[in-house]
């Protein structure tokens, strides 16, 4: 379950300090900007039923949360798009609060 995945890989983050230098900080707000919007598609397509939509954002934003090494909001994305390719609004709705839980929890983490 995701729960029990690190919620960011401190590795991961301090070799993209080290990659990015000076624009890290540039990085983590285009990171941060881009999971609002993701979570803003992901709740807008559950709410219109849209599974296609949904199963879309959240493989785009599973893609960003692997880059920047947040396993358990990457495991969650997963889930999410899977229960958006089967075309299940209940799992899909779970999904989403395991999503929402693992980035109120990785925010403070991004520095």
């Amino acid at each position: 379950m995701s729960e029990s995945l690190q919620d960011v890989n401190p590795a991961v983050l301090q070799a993209l300090r080290e990659l990015m230098q000076d624009d890290y900080a540039l990085l983590l707000d285009t990171f941060q900007g881009d999971a609002d919007l993701r979570l803003r598609q992901l709740r807008e397509a559950l709410q219109a039923d849209d599974m296609d939509a949904f199963r879309q954002a959240a493989h785009s934003f599973k893609g960003s949360c692997g880059n920047m090494g947040a396993a358990a909001l990457e495991q969650a994305c997963l889930e999410a798009e899977a229960a958006g390719l089967a075309g299940d609004s209940a799992e899909a709705a779970k999904a989403l609060t395991v999503i929402e839980q693992a980035f109120v929890r990785l925010k403070p983490l991004l520095h």
